[in-house]
This record gives structure tokens, C-alpha cells and sequence, in this order.
């Protein structure tokens, strides 16, 4: 075979792919994210953690979704009575990891992951929109940072903002439970 009929293969190949709707290689942010989404999987499972004051608190992590995403369940001793648990969904759209967080300040912050980097163990994301948020004003999670510490620990950083101004920070070391 010459290079010329190698080369109009090639492009024989291509048009054929282009046609049918075939989706182009994996760009570098999807892999990023993927990489991302499979190291939360990787908490599936309880979690606990004492905070400061000698509150408690508790993650549980689940699979759902044939895998496409994450769910992770929050309860703390901390939160108001009777206000159930927090949930947050961890999942890629549009090649992008996002988590949508159903908060108790009854809205639902939607955030992007903006670093995710493998040798420092750091996941961070930040505020895109919310759900029952009209000006953006409103109080909500607006941040949030995670550094898996090794197969039983890992620490989280949540940011709260109302208005323009950082109203607190929560920050809790987990360690797995089973």
C-alpha cells in the first residue's frame, strides 16, 4: 500500500465516522472528569466525623444511576431539628464532573468541578446557578473542596455565600466506617 492510498483511507475513515455521528476522541476535560467521578465512587460506603464542638456527622455514599452518578447523603447532630438529611448529586454533564446540592436553605446550588488533580488528592469546585435561587443572592453553598487523604479518610471544605459575602465554612474529616 502507497502512502497516498494510506492517507486516502485515512480520510475514507474519517468521512465515514463524521457521517455516521460518530463522537469525536475523548477531550482531556472529560478524562479529568471521569477520573474525578471514579474516585468518588471509590467513597461508596459511611462515613463519620466529629466536628469541633463534638457534633456528629455522617456521609453515605451510594452508586446510582447504572453509574452515572453519585448521591451523597448528610446528616449532622448540627443541623436544625427535623431538617433531614442534605443530598448531593455528583455527575458528569457535558463532559464536565457537576454536583447539585439539595440544601437545607431550600435551594439547589448547582457547581462545576474546576481542579481536579490526582497527585495532590484535590477536588474543588464553585458556583454555576441554583435552583430556587432568583437573584443569586440568596444563601447558599457556594463552594466546595474535597482532598482524599487515603482509602479511609478524606476532608471536605464547604463555602456558604449570601449575597457577596462569605457568611461561614464547614470544613469535617471523615473516616470510613464499612
Amino acid at each position: 500500500m502507497t502512502i497516498k492510498s494510506l492517507f486516502s483511507l485515512i480520510r475514507l475513515l474519517l468521512l465515514i465516522s463524521g457521517t455516521l455521528g460518530a463522537k469525536p476522541p475523548t477531550t482531556p476535560v472529560e478524562v479529568q472528569s471521569a477520573v474525578a467521578l471514579a474516585r468518588l465512587k471509590s467513597l461508596a460506603g459511611e462515613w463519620q466525623s466529629v466536628g469541633p464542638k463534638g457534633e456528629h456527622a455522617k456521609l453515605t455514599y451510594e452508586i446510582i444511576s447504572g453509574g452515572s452518578a453519585v448521591m451523597e447523603r448528610f446528616s449532622s447532630d448540627a443541623l436544625p431539628a427535623n431538617s433531614g438529611a442534605m443530598l448531593t448529586v455528583y455527575y458528569i454533564d457535558r463532559g464536565e464532573l457537576v454536583l447539585t446540592h439539595y440544601c437545607i436553605a431550600h435551594n439547589q446550588p448547582h457547581l462545576r468541578a474546576t481542579l481536579y488533580d490526582p497527585q495532590t488528592s484535590e477536588l474543588n469546585f464553585e458556583f454555576v446557578s441554583g435552583g430556587d435561587m432568583p437573584t443569586g443572592e440568596e444563601g447558599h453553598m457556594h463552594s466546595a473542596k474535597i482532598r482524599f487523604i487515603d482509602d479511609n479518610h478524606f476532608s471536605t471544605e464547604w463555602r456558604y455565600m449570601e449575597g457577596r459575602s462569605s457568611k461561614f465554612r464547614e470544613v469535617s474529616q471523615f473516616t470510613r466506617v464499612n
